[in-house]
């Protein structure tokens, strides 16, 4: 578990974890990702060269999305049923919303501070599976446009 974490100004407090890295990890690295690509400057001497490294440097966003992506199915679940909840019901059941498990040992004050998934947690299970494919088409599509 992260620390909690202050926001200046606004006098927020937040209790950071797994959990939240897990939920809310992919839509900010598409989001990050979006940035760069609509905010960018098209001159190709700002922009890099199409080579293979270059490709594979830029792959690594995408991957972590999916990474995140996987590691949200693999340990997270409702409580008390993490040996036996059917990951595939998140995709395809209307389950209500709940706040989840992390199947890695936590201790029970972090357990209680984990996100909630949204209504129904359907929608938020499918965002998981397209995020890091909008991740990826962004990166191979911006990729693609360089200047060789």
């Amino acid at each position: 578990m992260f620390d909690e974490i202050k926001v200046p100004l606004i006098d927020l407090k937040l209790k950071l974890n797994a959990g939240y890295l897990l939920v809310f990890g992919p839509l900010l690295i598409v989001l990050v990702i979006l940035a760069i690509h609509f905010l960018r400057e098209d001159l190709p001497r700002t922009r890099g060269k199409k080579d293979l490294k270059n490709g594979l440097f830029r792959a690594i966003p995408p991957l972590g999305a999916a990474f995140l992506s996987l590691q949200f199915f693999l340990l997270l679940a409702p409580k008390g049923e993490c040996n036996t909840f059917q990951r595939s019901r998140l995709l395809f059941e209307w389950l209500h919303a709940f706040q989840p498990e992390y199947c890695m040992y936590l201790p029970a004050e972090t357990q209680e501070h984990m996100p909630w998934l949204f209504e129904p947690p359907m929608l938020q299970a499918w965002m998981q599976i397209i995020l890091p494919v909008i991740a990826l088409t962004v990166v191979i599509k911006d990729w693609r446009t360089l200047a060789g």
